[in-house]
């Protein structure tokens, strides 16, 4: 007669990672895979991984593009709050605050793309 109780444990994976390739490593590369896997935002497993199966590896953001992110949505709300501004003032009392304010937003997306830029 075939036991039917549960089994107790953790639940199986669906995608469960079975199989195993052994890569060495100097200790140059090695330093530069812990490296990338941290500016990645990855274990070294998953870098390893991601980077054999892509040919490009996108890095999540770190906290520099991240805060750049954060200073461009502000920035792109005060346009919003000048360009309700201008509806009600009118467009000449408020033209150089707007282009302040794009000279800002703009300085941000070059600072994400030149950081971007530096670590490939």
């Amino acid at each position: 007669m075939k036991d039917t109780r549960k089994k107790g444990g953790r639940p199986t994976l669906e995608n469960k990672k079975k199989f195993r390739i052994n890569v060495r490593f100097d200790e140059t590369e090695h330093k530069r895979v812990l490296q990338n896997a941290r500016t990645a935002g990855m274990s070294k497993s998953e870098w390893v991984r991601k980077s054999a199966i892509m040919r490009k590896i996108v890095p999540r953001f770190n906290e520099e593009q991240i805060k750049a992110l954060r200073a461009v949505t502000g920035a792109s709300n005060n346009l919003n709050q000048l360009t309700k501004k201008a509806h009600q003032t009118g467009l000449f009392e408020v033209a150089r605050e707007c282009r302040d304010t794009i000279s800002h937003i703009n300085h941000c997306i070059d600072k994400l793309l030149h950081h971007d830029s530096e670590d490939n």
